[in-house]
């Protein structure tokens, strides 16, 4: 048996995201586009809470409000890594970068880290979110897992340069 020649080129293992000529697939375009705007509704949704719109906080619950008005620095901070980096990773995704990956992998990490760790387990995070707001926020949690396993994937396929 022969040792397998580093030199000669990889086969390629076509997949749902991967085409026989090693070209991304329709489906890795939309998954990547829809990375891009999930991190385009992080980022209104910030917008719209820190610029105080009043139409857009009318929606919220009060307690929910008062929450996220006494977030500290550090609870905020997790807030800005999951916008920006699910915002940076939908655009890296498109790029075809493998910087996507450590992008979107910080997404549901920091929401877990925010959501459970302050805002359910430190500030009683259940009554002011609402049957709704939790189930809103596991599903958002959920669809940010999908994501960076998704790109994790990609990558492992050498979609992601």
């Amino acid at each position: 048996m022969s040792e397998p020649n580093n030199a000669e080129s990889k086969e390629i293992r076509p997949n749902d995201s991967l085409k026989d000529d090693g070209r991304p697939t329709i489906i890795f375009w939309m998954v990547s586009l829809l990375a891009l705007f999930w991190g385009v509704f992080g980022l209104i949704d910030y917008y719209m809470i820190s610029t105080q719109n009043p139409e857009y906080l009318a929606q919220l619950p009060a307690k929910f409000k008062d929450l996220i008005s006494g977030f500290p620095l550090w609870r905020e901070v997790l807030w800005y890594i999951s916008i920006g980096g699910a915002f940076l990773g939908g655009i890296l995704m498109l790029l075809r970068s493998a910087w996507a990956v450590p992008f979107l992998w910080a997404v549901p990490l920091s929401m877990i880290i925010g959501f459970v760790g302050y805002d359910l387990l430190m500030a009683n995070g259940v009554e002011a979110y609402g049957t709704y707001g939790l189930i809103a926020s596991t599903i958002m949690i959920i669809i940010s897992l999908i994501l960076a396993l998704y790109a994790a994937g990609c990558d492992e396929d050498e979609i992601l340069k």
